[in-house]
């Protein structure tokens, strides 16, 4: 085994000097008013889509139409529904700006007519 003991030149780029503005001493703005904070899509959980009867073979729902936090929000209380103590992946989610399952439609022309 060779090894060589003789100090290695390693080249390290620098970085590229600042390009000099014509706008003035800065056209660089860094205030508050500049950043831009993302929309946050308003989250609505709907009716109740938990099966009770999905162990008997049976599809049947408990009809509760909106979910309604059991606690304050932040806490673990909240992501269960007081009206029918499911937790909020059992209630159907709409996100504001998407389109959901309810604005689907079939045109008459993709229904099957028997006669």
């Amino acid at each position: 085994i060779h090894h060589d003991l003789s100090p290695h030149n390693h080249n390290i780029p620098s970085p590229a000097p600042p390009i000099p503005s014509t706008n003035g001493p800065s056209s660089i703005h860094t205030s508050l008013d500049d950043h831009v904070v993302p929309y946050k899509k308003m989250v609505r959980y709907r009716e109740c889509l938990k099966n009770h009867t999905a162990a008997m073979g049976g599809n049947a729902t408990d009809g509760c139409g909106e979910f309604m936090p059991s606690g304050e929000e932040g806490n673990i209380e909240a992501l269960n529904c007081s009206a029918c103590n499911c937790h909020t992946n059992f209630h159907r989610k709409e996100i504001e700006g998407e389109p959901s399952s309810r604005d689907c439609y079939h045109s008459p022309q993709h229904i099957n007519r028997i006669g």
